[in-house]
């Protein structure tokens, strides 16, 4: 099994690519977990700084992107303890790098009534900022396009056209008061000569997209920091420039083949109710362009002529229009939220979209959740395993434990305090039958119904109540298939359960089988050798401590109150008066 290290500057470089190292572990975890990679590079690493980017690639497939965090550099005849092993070197260098055990944890504020949890997720997945996203079933050129095109038709309407004159009020014009006849692709992402009601227009930047540059300029260097030394001559004989010149001829190749039927601009509004975002820096006009069935911006990332662009990580995308669907274009890609029909009444989510994604699985009654390294979120019911893996002594070892100390069988909910006072204790009592009373408190302001927090508590518990199996799987030589988040059988005759399972574990799910997911995946790097341990948790757990995890950026009980003036009882306190 080949693999790699490529090492990137703070600029985004590469300065180094190694494909044998003494010993390195790289380590991909769940949300909440940092991911690391650590260990010793070989002889000759001459450059190698804080904030390095550290990107492993295992059998050709991209495993974990981490950032240099320490350097610890050695000389002279010394045995090192580098992870497990006591070592011979005349030179160490040995580094740590991390990923932020949050990341794409962005902050979301929405409020739903009587909503499905499958509806929910993909809203609050949609209203977070920044490149965390879900994919949906896409094929290839022209599905996005079309799909994009259909979604612009559902919302299009007479109340929401352009007024004639200006930008000011509306969000699309049709063909009918567009003169497409001296346009022009200027670029890859950006269309010159439009008139509309028979004036002409600044140049339309296709929103949510970005395209190679035509010529070296800020935004090139910025896409590619190593072209930065280039002259002007040695980028226009480079591949971006080809790239450059192919999108443009793409777009120039839409807008001859399709016709410009319509053109939507961004129709964002800040809090004042005034269009925010339609007119860049540049003065180019912000829009979506459509013709012949088809999106353009949507196209020419199918086609591979353009990136998706999130502009202040998405700060100005209106989230009903889901937009973030683009990133399902760049290639083929399945629905990655699946069907989960439980309906909450209300719920707030008021925090990071992790913890919301927390809430609402286990509210939906045995969903779990996972992200991948390009902030996929991966949504479903837990009822089918994704791997069996069959016990071989030749290429595995299987440790099968389970460790109680963090069960929790009864719980102690709250709500909302500011809506309604919501007390509750709810329990399972084959988990209390089976490992005596463990009672914990949770404190949830999202929730503010005794029927949603049911729901919530109920699932929780299907999970919490059970000892945590805290075995793994070594493959000896390797194995990239299996992934965080999946749901694992093991089968064989040898491995087997020593500790008695409970009358109704995991809400019966997996009774009799030896099933657990996927919290951390290990991979050792050691010469051309490549090992591979697979750590496990609850097949119904997503992040480690749930209880604790899904209320840890929620606001405190004050600032409820202290915000909340709607509330005619609640009045302002926490030191503020009207008086």
């Amino acid at each position: 099994m080949d693999y790699a290290l490529e090492i990137y500057d703070t600029e985004g470089r590469r300065i180094a690519r190694l494909t044998d190292v003494p010993l390195v572990e790289v380590v991909h975890t769940w949300s909440g977990e940092p991911d690391r990679i650590h260990g010793m590079l070989p002889e000759g690493v001459m450059d190698l700084s804080h904030g390095y980017r550290i990107h492993a690639i295992v059998d050709g497939v991209p495993v974990c992107d981490a950032y240099v965090t320490a350097v610890a550099p050695q000389w002279g005849e010394t045995r090192k303890l580098i992870l497990d092993k006591y070592v011979t070197f005349r030179e160490v260098i040995a580094f740590e790098a991390e990923r932020d055990a949050l990341d794409g944890n962005t902050t979301v504020s929405r409020a739903y009534t009587n909503r499905t949890v499958e509806s929910m997720v993909r809203d609050i997945v949609q209203s977070a900022p920044g490149a965390i996203h879900y994919t949906v079933a896409h094929a290839a050129y022209p599905d996005g396009a079309q799909r994009e095109y259909a979604k612009f038709l559902a919302r299009k309407n007479a109340g929401n056209e352009l007024g004639v004159g200006g930008i000011a009020t509306g969000q699309w014009v049709g063909a009918d008061r567009i003169d497409a006849t001296a346009a022009y692709a200027k670029d890859g992402d950006t269309i010159a000569g439009l008139k509309v009601d028979g004036v002409t227009w600044p140049d339309v930047r296709l929103m949510l997209i970005d395209s190679e540059e035509t010529s070296k300029n800020s935004h090139a260097v910025a896409r590619h920091p190593e072209i930065a030394e280039w002259s002007d001559a040695q980028y226009d004989t480079s591949g971006y420039k080809l790239r450059a010149d192919a999108a443009r001829t793409a777009l120039q190749a839409l807008m001859g083949g399709k016709g410009i039927d319509y053109v939507e601009l961004n129709p964002y509004r800040d809090a004042s109710g005034a269009f925010d975002d339609r007119v860049d820096a540049y003065g180019r006009y912000l829009a979506l362009v459509f013709g012949g069935g088809e999106c353009f911006n949507a196209a020419l990332v199918e086609q591979g002529h353009a990136d998706v662009y999130l502009y202040e990580d998405g700060k100005y995308l209106v989230p009903e229009m889901e937009l973030k669907d683009f990133f399902s274009y760049t290639q083929a890609n399945v629905s990655s939220i699946e069907a989960a029909a439980a309906t909450l009444v209300n719920f707030d989510a008021s925090g990071g979209v992790l913890e919301a994604l927390t809430a609402l699985a286990y509210a939906a009654g045995g969903g779990i959740w996972s992200s991948d390294a390009t902030l996929r979120v991966l949504f479903r019911m837990a009822g089918r395993v994704d791997r069996v893996v069959y016990f071989d002594p030749v290429r595995m070892g299987v440790a099968l434990g389970s460790d109680s100390r963090e069960v929790a069988n009864a719980i102690y909910f709250e709500g909302n305090p500011v809506t309604g006072t919501l007390e509750k204790t709810y329990w399972r009592g084959d988990s209390i039958d089976a490992y005596g009373f463990h009672g914990r408190s949770l404190d949830h302001y999202g929730i503010s119904l005794e029927e949603d927090a049911d729901k919530l508590a109920e699932g929780l518990l299907l999970d919490v109540a059970y000892p945590e199996p805290a075995g793994g799987i070594e493959f000896f030589e390797g194995n990239t298939s299996v992934r965080v988040g999946d749901v694992v059988e093991v089968r064989g005759a040898v491995p087997r359960r020593l500790e008695r399972e409970a009358a109704d574990e995991w809400g019966g799910l997996f009774t009799g089988r030896l099933v657990a997911r996927v919290k951390s995946v290990t991979h050792r790097l050691s010469g051309r050798q490549v090992s591979t341990h697979v750590a496990f948790t609850s097949p119904l757990r997503s992040v480690a401590d749930p209880l604790r995890f899904m209320v840890r950026s929620q606001p405190r009980e004050t600032e409820l109150f202290q915000f909340r003036l709607d509330v005619a009882d609640v009045g302002l306190d926490a030191g503020y008066h009207l008086d």
